[in-house]
């Protein structure tokens, strides 16, 4: 039986997938570098007492740390929306077999 959390996961993650894993790369990985360029340059900034010198260091971090967090992501989900479904499928086959469940 699935839970109200995992019903929320499965629709969203459905809709996420459903352009492929390059489309999610895509869109995930140029806008949080952008954003990630951002907080990286404020703390820079707060930290070196002005605008930061070394911006291409900055945007290359970012894009770096961006970039690893949504592969990981990617698969965490998938891995998670996969062993729901092979769980329910499961689970589905047990009642069929035994229909005193």
């Amino acid at each position: 039986m699935l839970t109200a959390t995992e019903k929320r996961f499965i629709k969203s993650w459905e809709d996420q997938r459903q352009g492929g894993r390059t489309k999610y790369f895509l869109l995930y990985i140029l806008a949080g570098t952008f954003i990630g360029t951002i907080v990286l340059s404020f703390l820079s900034a707060m930290f070196t007492a002005g605008f930061p010198e070394n911006l291409w260091l900055i945007v290359i971090a970012s894009f770096s740390i961006v970039t690893i967090i949504t592969i990981l992501t990617w698969f965490v989900n998938e891995k998670k929306f996969k062993s729901i479904i092979q769980r329910e499928i499961r689970e589905g086959m047990e009642k069929e077999a035994d229909p005193t469940r």
